[in-house]
Formats: structure tokens, C-alpha cells, sequence
């Protein structure tokens, strides 16, 4: 996915890439990434927190003004309130 960002990036389309493995992250170096501390597969939260779903998106929203340095990985606050369904 990072390929993919930064030739979109290249194009003048900002992008920011949502993760939850920080390792994984930093090897694939994408333009803008935020880190959320949730299950694979759920990185906006819980399924039905369409609160903290929208705060997420928001967040991630006002990031792609804020991040200005290629490779930056910012860590959002929120943590999972649900059991890992794994």
C-alpha cells in the first residue's frame, strides 16, 4: 500500500495510511500514517462506536494538514474497549 501512496502522493493527492503494527509501518514507509492500538482489521474501533468511528476519521482528516514530513507516523490515543474477538 505504501507504493501505491506515494505515486498518488507524486500526483498532488494526499493519502494517509491507517495501522496497527508500528514495525510493520516504519518498514513500508508510507507518506503519512497514523498508528491506532485496535484488532486487525478494525482500525476506525469497535464495530457499532460510530462515535469514536467518526472521531477517528476526523482525526485522521485533520492529520493530512497537520503531517507535513514524508514518513511521519503519528499514534492516536484511543484504545480498544471490546475483547479481542480473536
Amino acid at each position: 500500500m505504501g507504493l501505491i501512496q506515494r505515486l498518488v502522493e507524486e500526483a498532488g493527492i494526499p493519502t494517509i495510511s491507517m495501522g496497527n503494527a508500528a514495525d510493520r509501518m516504519a518498514h513500508i514507509k508510507p507518506p503519512r500514517a497514523m498508528l491506532v492500538k485496535f484488532a486487525r482489521g478494525s482500525m476506525f474501533g469497535e464495530p457499532g462506536n460510530v462515535k469514536r468511528q467518526r472521531r477517528i476519521i476526523l482525526d485522521a482528516l485533520q492529520a493530512l494538514q497537520t503531517m507535513t514530513e514524508p514518513g511521519t507516523i503519528q499514534e492516536l490515543p484511543y484504545k480498544w474497549k471490546r475483547p479481542d474477538p480473536a
